[in-house]
């Protein structure tokens, strides 16, 4: 069975019972600023399997994702993000923020171009947040970049990874970390995200950054299988990615409110 099809099997994401729900911010305590945060990462993992290549530059990597039908990731998103305001800004209010608009989702990288759909979007989005009070937004987006999936001693990986997702390589020699057992290929969850700071009032943006987060495991976790599909069980499938998630924004929070000394411990890309 192709692994990417396998993958999309197993993965019956048990999200929702291992999302609390938020404990966002007072209003009757809010300071002159009120975050909003809104994640449209979510909707769908990104599945992608290394292909090896040679003498071209083209990303001939297998694509597939995996559609969720649930606020799970962008809420895991959300609260990292409240949690990091509150130890970065213990005074500032929160307001956390979901979306079914399958439209923002689609267009989340041309909100700020001058088209029509673009400006309708944003304008319904700032009515969103001056309902809540909000004096600020933190927009959490996909971020596309090159595929850096960390090892012990390097990093590997070919072509461009965007979102949440998995990244399989069946070919690369491996070992635990731990055992140090060979084998053959690993799984990569990752969290390529980008955070934006905006003015609720304008709609203007005034900080963004992106940020990547990886982590490899090497098919000598599964047990009697050489398929790196089987390195995690779903329910572990869905606890990396969430772990993935909240290190990215964790790491990325700091720049975005313009925290210069906490950001200077962070090494957002």
């Amino acid at each position: 069975m192709d692994r990417l099809k396998r993958l999309k099997r197993l993965v019956c994401l048990a999200l929702c019972a291992s999302v609390c729900s938020p404990a966002f911010g007072d209003a009757s305590e809010s300071e002159p600023r009120t975050y909003a945060v809104l994640s449209l990462i979510g909707d769908k993992i990104n599945i992608v399997g290394h292909e090896a290549t040679t003498g071209s530059s083209m990303d001939r990597n297998r694509q597939g994702s995996l559609a969720v039908g649930n606020h799970a990731l962008d809420t895991t998103a959300v609260v990292a993000a409240v949690n990091a305001i509150k130890r970065l800004d213990p005074r500032a209010a929160t307001v956390g923020l979901t979306s079914d608009n399958a439209a923002l989702y689609a267009l989340q990288n041309e909100l700020f171009e001058p088209q029509d759909r673009s400006v309708a979007l944003l304008a319904g989005l700032r009515e969103l947040i001056e309902s809540q009070h909000g004096t600020h937004l933190v927009l959490i987006t996909k971020h596309r970049g090159d595929a850096l999936l960390r090892l012990q001693e390097y990093s590997t990986g070919s072509g461009k990874i965007e979102g949440v997702g998995f990244y399989m390589d069946a070919d690369l020699r491996t070992k635990r970390s731990d055992t140090y057992a060979t084998g053959q290929g690993f799984l990569a969850p990752y969290a390529y995200l980008k955070l934006t700071l905006i003015d609720a009032r304008t709609m203007v943006v005034i900080r963004e950054q992106t940020v990547e987060e990886t982590t490899t495991l090497s098919t000598a976790h599964a047990e009697g299988s050489l398929n790196p599909a089987d390195v995690l069980t779903p329910a572990q499938k869905a606890s990396a990615l969430q772990t993935m998630i909240r290190r990215a924004v964790g790491r990325a929070m700091p720049e975005v409110l313009g925290n210069k000394r906490a950001a200077s411990g962070a090494s957002a890309h």
